[in-house]
């Protein structure tokens, strides 16, 4: 989903001016990288949470070549879903959770 079309649906669901949606969505993504460089985590309350882990350094392959290579440490965000927003996608035989579509 693109962010006009995001911003298009936030504002038929809620109502609120397109402008307004635009700045509200610009600021929650400058408070999202804020969050995570400071506190390492970014919680979208119903949702879930951006999270900051370290993934291991590891030695991998060249595609090409076959020759190993080493792939240093770093930093990596990761979203963790919380169990509402997993519900949605209900295991088999059990039944789904309620589809709300917002954005229709």
């Amino acid at each position: 989903m693109t962010k006009d079309k995001m911003v298009e649906g936030v504002m038929r669901a809620s109502g609120i001016s397109k402008a307004n949606v635009e700045r509200f969505y610009d600021g929650l993504v400058i408070l999202a990288k804020k969050e995570l460089q400071n506190k390492g985590e970014f919680v979208l309350p119903g949702l879930g949470a951006f999270k900051v882990r370290v993934r291991k350094a590891r030695i991998a392959r060249n595609p090409r070549t076959g020759e190993p290579v080493k792939v240093p440490s770093k930093k990596v965000v990761r979203f963790v879903a919380y169990s509402a927003l997993k519900d949605l996608f209900a295991k088999k035989g059990e039944k789904p959770a309620e589809n709300v579509d917002l954005l229709a």
